[in-house]
């Protein structure tokens, strides 16, 4: 093969005499056995060799089509493709029995080249230079073009300043006034190498595959996964195994993690994910780690009508029945005794790993509490007790004896916009009255507004007791001459 004249040709394109143009260009292109790809400006060939500067491909019969090596690299310059390799381009020029082909027309391509890529939709090689208004020039071809901000990339989440200094493919979605006026698209470039990479995963990818993806973006109804080109859906339930409320507390974006395929929709072209079922199910090996009759530690989750669900760790949650946590009296709501986030201590009673259950109970109280349920409390009796649970309508506060009393926001002295949690930590001790107890269904009204009543009323006491009021003043004639006898 004789020494290619492309490379002694200037920037300013390839010269005109023994060129042929695009359309004769592609009429020969059908002659070839492999034929052209479904695009019609676009051809399918083999490469046969490469060199140093050109490699060289097979496009049928007698005419050899080459391509620039350095189309074919990596951004950290190795070469992508091999001898033997399919590769998909678009032919640029002819020059004695050789065709120019290129993925995409370089800026050193002729002045015509912009028309040409126009009519004939071949990608286009631009430098980004500065945002204007609406969009981005762009430096092509020598020119400057114009590409919208909704055509410079598939979504407008990027800063401006992002695309500035880089150079991208783009198409030419409009040329006119011989090219004074010229408008580009890097999107519809970017939605067909996407299609493509569709079409290449739609026979590789299948449901139950594990790969790794990065993360991409995260939203409050889960995160957007690269799985190699396209992205896929993490619903927040397949996020862990561990009940998750805020994402950005186990994923952040840029993160690689492991990733299952667990639904594959092509024709809606949804993937949807699972990086809870790329790991193991703790559930699957719970009874090598829990035993019935053990004690475990845990921190509530959920509040329930029937009980209390407390995590043990990620993913595994037992069940303390309603009956079983007012220790020996009747409370009609788990969230008079306890709150989410309070730690409790409790013993295993059941185990069903199949059902993915744990059946809790709270441990039994010492001899010491046992005597301390002794304690009598009555109606009007001043008692302290500690802070056990925050809610909006009061404070729940744990007596003397193991029982509960609330404390409701009505009969909380100061203002009404106060913050409970700030005022009463959690088991913090508290002074308060007991305003009512209902004996039928458990339940001890408590209040701090009665008991400041009841501490101004002995204040008042203390101050007459000390006789000043007793005394009498006497008259005006009195109190001058008690004066002066003192002075």
């Amino acid at each position: 093969m004789k020494d290619m004249d492309f490379r002694e040709q200037s920037a300013g394109g390839f010269e005109t005499d023994d060129t042929e143009d695009f359309a004769t260009l592609f009429e020969a292109s059908q002659t070839a056995t492999r034929g052209s790809a479904a695009d019609q400006n676009k051809i399918v060939a083999d490469i046969v060799s490469i060199g140093d500067e050109w490699i060289f491909l097979d496009i049928g019969g007698k005419t050899e089509g080459i391509i620039s090596r350095d189309e074919l690299l990596d951004d950290s310059g190795a070469l992508t493709v091999r001898k033997g390799d399919t590769i998909t381009a678009y032919i640029i020029k002819k020059s004695d029995g050789e065709v120019l082909l290129s993925r995409k027309m370089t800026m050193a391509a002729s002045s015509e080249a912009a028309r040409e890529a126009f009519h004939r939709g071949i990608p286009v090689e631009g430098l980004v230079m500065e945002e204007r208004k609406g969009g981005f020039s762009v430096k092509l071809f020598g020119n400057l073009a114009f590409c919208p901000y909704s055509q410079i990339d598939l979504s407008s989440a990027r800063p401006a300043q992002e695309y500035i200094g880089q150079k991208f493919s783009f198409r030419i979605t409009e040329y006119s006034d011989r090219g004074k006026n010229i408008v580009l698209s890097r999107r519809r470039v970017l939605e067909e190498e996407r299609l493509e990479r569709i079409k290449e995963l739609q026979n590789t990818l299948n449901v139950d595959d594990v790969l790794t993806g990065t993360v991409k973006r995260i939203e409050s109804f889960g995160a957007f996964v690269d799985i190699g080109g396209i992205e896929g859906l993490v619903p927040i339930s397949e996020i862990s195994w561990a009940r998750v409320g805020d994402i950005s507390e186990y994923l952040l974006v840029g993160l690689q993690i492991p990733v299952k395929i667990i639904s594959l929709d092509w024709d809606r072209n949804r993937i949807s994910l699972s990086v809870k079922q790329a790991t193991q199910d703790p559930w699957t090996t719970v009874e090598s780690r829990y035993s019935v009759g053990s004690n475990v530690h845990g921190i509530v989750q959920r509040l329930t009508a029937f009980g209390v669900f407390l995590e043990l760790e990620p993913g595994i949650e037992g069940l303390i029945h309603i009956s079983n946590l007012g220790q020996g009296r009747r409370i009609n709501h788990p969230r008079e005794v306890v709150s989410p986030g309070m730690a409790l201590d409790a013993r295993i009673i059941s185990i069903d790993p199949f059902a993915k259950r744990i059946g809790l109970e709270l441990e039994k109280q010492s001899p010491e509490s046992d005597e301390r349920q002794s304690v009598e409390l009555r109606q009007g009796m001043i008692i302290t007790g500690s802070v056990d649970s925050i809610q909006d309508y009061g404070v729940f506060v744990k007596l003397p004896g193991g029982s509960t009393g609330l404390l409701h926001v009505s009969e909380i002295d100061g203002p009404k916009s106060i913050d409970l949690k700030k005022r009463f930590p959690i088991g913090a001790n508290i002074d308060c009255q007991i305003l009512s107890i209902d004996e039928s269904s458990d339940r001890i009204s408590l209040s701090l507004k009665s008991m400041g009543l009841l501490q101004e009323k002995q204040q008042i006491e203390d101050f007459r007791s000390k006789g000043v009021a007793h005394k009498p003043f006497g008259t005006l004639g009195d109190i001058l001459r008690d004066k002066l006898q003192k002075k």
